[in-house]
């Protein structure tokens, strides 16, 4: 497989589509870890956390809002 994207994209390439899905994965993690902060009820909790692991952009659009929702918070408005 590695050598397959070495052959479409190029080192450069390779090691950019590398990075992006290292990067995409942490962040997905993050956002499985980062629902259990909030106060939710044990059911809900186990819902968006199956949510989050089976359709992952959803992990990573919940972080994006939540940091979103941080900021503010932060800066007062």
């Amino acid at each position: 497989m590695l050598q397959v994207i070495h052959d479409q994209f190029g080192t450069v390439g390779s090691i950019l589509i590398a990075l992006t899905a290292f990067t995409l994965l942490i962040l997905w993690i993050a956002a499985i870890s980062g629902i259990h902060e909030y106060p939710y009820s044990e059911k809900r909790k186990l819902l968006i956390t199956l949510l989050f692991m089976f359709i992952p952009p959803c992990a990573i659009l919940w972080l994006g809002y939540d940091m979103r929702r941080q900021y503010k918070i932060l800066k007062g408005k």
